[in-house]
């Protein structure tokens, strides 16, 4: 009789084969960290990777990326207007003079008075024209547009 049949006669030998040693390692389910996948693993040891998403990274969770921290510190409305001004003075090219009592020229300023009038219903050559008038800058309608949105 072979060996092997005589194990499967045997009871006994059946028996003390089945339970194995007391700490044998024990299949245990598995979830992936990453995409959430549940399964059985095939050998007792650590899987390389995730078979649904095949990350190797599948035990560790995914380090969420933080926003920056809100600013708390107020914002000086003069001094972020006067900004603007010589940004937008440097970027068309323009001299502005220093602020002393002058009327307000600023992009903010440009920026509300174009919202004003398109809301008014103006069209875009009257929206040109005052721009002009009031800031000293030609501007055509596609430029308006897109200061407008």
């Amino acid at each position: 009789m072979r060996d092997f049949n005589r194990l499967r006669a045997d009871a006994a030998i059946k028996g003390v084969l089945v339970s194995g040693k007391p700490d044998s390692p024990v299949l245990q389910q598995q979830t992936c960290l990453r995409c959430a996948n549940i399964w059985w693993p095939r050998r007792p040891l650590k899987p390389l990777r995730c078979p649904g998403c095949k990350s190797p990274y599948w035990d560790r969770p995914r380090k969420l990326k933080t926003a920056p921290p809100p600013v708390v510190a107020s914002i000086n409305r003069a001094a972020l207007q006067d900004s603007l001004r010589k940004d937008l003075a440097k970027a068309l090219g323009i001299s502005q003079p220093e602020s002393g009592g002058l009327a307000d020229h600023s992009l903010v300023k440009a920026l509300d008075v174009l919202k004003e009038m398109k809301a008014a219903g103006r069209t875009w050559h009257e929206m040109a024209e005052r721009v002009e008038r009031e800031f000293g800058t030609r501007l055509d309608k596609d430029q308006l547009k897109a200061l407008v949105r």
